[in-house]
């Protein structure tokens, strides 16, 4: 139930029982307890030993727990410790005191094991996370009422204190302004016409959108089963009708000073996420969706054969001889709006971009996702890519051309590296498509037969006829013309 992470308390009580039982509620909840039977004993302990929290017992035999609580405040060492008073009788006389003294709560005995447990945390929460301005007078908060006096009680003693209030007067007012509103903090009344505390406690805990606003439930009733039922909901606090104004004021300081912790997660958490998303597409820039999804599985060697894909290489002509005449930075831009307009095509086609090597781009159709049309889509792309070239080049007034060479069979791809991963093709496949660009025309996409036999009946081809193809010997090779049907 509660987040601990081994605070130290000490109890001074001289009633034996009552530590026990409070001692006893803590451990189970894994705090780390330490008692005391008396306040000058207590006081020689907190001098000796460290305390995240002490439970204070104001009547006690030798030292009160006044005297305890004066002491303490006046000793640099321990004067930053939060006490919680707790005391037999509901003296608002004494209640008023403490807190003035530096309590930062008061609980009448004897305590209630799960609201002891959430006073403590909203006190230990914040302080654990070292935020040090827990104490600081801000935030909106909402009243829920259908008590005209006490919700104008609460707002006028609320906005004293500087917060910003605003009121409803019945639940589903109150909900239809959560939903709407930004609030750091709502009171809420139990027994309400229209829509009662439960129901609207029960909405913003089950809705991700209001579930870490907290609340604190104000009710008229000190009914032990309502009190432990809101708490179980969700809510922060709960304060009986009529409330004293400086437990209200303990009460709503530790509950923002949660809400402000909250707040400082879930944006530390959206920024992670963030950046997540951020290295998750720089990845998706060089690792197909699938293999990086596998990545993610622990999937230590990645490697598959596909029977059946399209490969295709293209290399900017006379690029070699632009770079050595132009500043690396403007060559490097030109470069990459070249090559980013080609990552679009390939994108628009459903293909997966390899590498780029130098001034050539490779891509594939058919993997790591198999799909049927893979040769006329990377058809489609190579005739895109040569369109877009020759615009860019009367835009720019650049004399580059671009040669294209496609090849369709198999393949095998996967991983290679370990710090810098690559995901790279081999095979026959993959040495033709390559031939197919380099013996191939400036301004010309070259493909072998096999694309030749698969696409004729959709796309225009004219025979180049047989030529000599480098390590792999004579081959009949065609240039892909356009696509029948464009009305060329």
């Amino acid at each position: 139930m509660v987040q601990c992470d081994k605070h130290r308390i000490l109890i001074i009580d001289d009633d034996s029982i009552n530590r026990t039982l409070m001692a006893a509620c803590l451990e189970e909840n894994g705090y780390i307890v330490h008692e005391a039977e008396d306040g000058m004993i207590g006081l020689k302990i907190l001098r000796e030993e460290s305390f995240d929290l002490v439970l204070l017992d104001l009547l006690m035999p030798v030292m009160d727990g006044f005297e305890v609580l004066t002491r303490m405040k006046s000793e640099k060492r321990l004067r930053h410790l939060p006490v919680i008073v707790t005391s037999g009788e509901m003296d608002q006389e004494n209640i008023v005191q403490c807190l003035r003294m530096g309590a930062v709560d008061y609980m009448t005995k004897p305590c209630d094991p799960i609201m002891l447990c959430t006073r403590i945390q909203n006190i230990l929460y914040p302080l654990t996370r070292g935020d040090d301005q827990k104490r600081k007078t801000t935030g909106t908060l909402l009243v829920v009422d259908d008590d005209t006096l006490y919700r104008t009680l609460l707002t006028t003693c609320l906005e004293d204190k500087g917060y910003i209030v605003a009121e409803a007067e019945n639940g589903k007012e109150a909900w239809k302004m959560i939903e709407t509103g930004s609030y750091d903090l709502v009171f809420l009344d139990l027994v309400m016409p229209e829509m009662n505390g439960f129901e609207v406690l029960e909405r913003m805990k089950s809705d991700g959108r209001t579930d870490h606003i907290p609340v604190i439930v104000v009710s008229g009733e000190n009914d032990m089963e309502s009190l432990v039922r809101c708490i179980e909901t969700g809510a922060a606090d709960f304060i009986c009708k009529p409330f004293e104004p400086a437990i209200l004021h303990a009460r709503v300081n530790a509950s923002l000073a949660v809400k402000r912790m909250h707040d400082q997660e879930r944006a530390y958490l959206k920024n992670i996420q963030e950046e997540r998303r951020k290295s998750e597409q720089l990845l998706l820039n060089i690792l197909p969706k699938p293999i990086l999804d596998r990545l993610k599985q622990k999937e230590e060697i990645i490697a598959d054969s596909f029977d059946d894909v399209t490969v295709m290489f293209a290399d900017l002509v006379g690029f070699t001889e632009l770079a050595g005449g132009i500043p690396p930075i403007e060559l490097v831009n030109l470069l990459n709006e070249i090559f980013s307009m080609f990552d679009c095509a390939a994108s628009r086609n459903g293909l997966e971009k390899i590498k780029t090597i130098g001034d050539a781009y490779m891509v594939v159709g058919g993997l790591p996702i198999p799909r049927p049309d893979h040769a006329e889509a990377v058809a489609d792309l190579a005739l895109e890519v040569m369109m877009a070239i020759s615009h860019w080049k009367v835009e720019h007034g650049h004399s580059l051309a671009i040669r294209i060479g496609i090849h369709t069979g198999p393949v095998v791809a996967g991983i290679i590296g370990t710090h810098k991963f690559s995901y790279d093709l081999w095979g026959n496949t993959v040495n033709i498509a390559s031939r197919m660009e380099s013996h191939g025309i400036p301004g010309a996409i070259h493909v072998s037969s096999e694309i030749y036999e698969q696409l004729k009946d959709r796309y225009r081809f004219e025979s180049r006829g047989i030529i000599d193809i480098k390590g792999k010997g004579e081959m009949e090779t065609w240039l892909l013309k356009d696509k029948k049907g464009d009305g060329k």
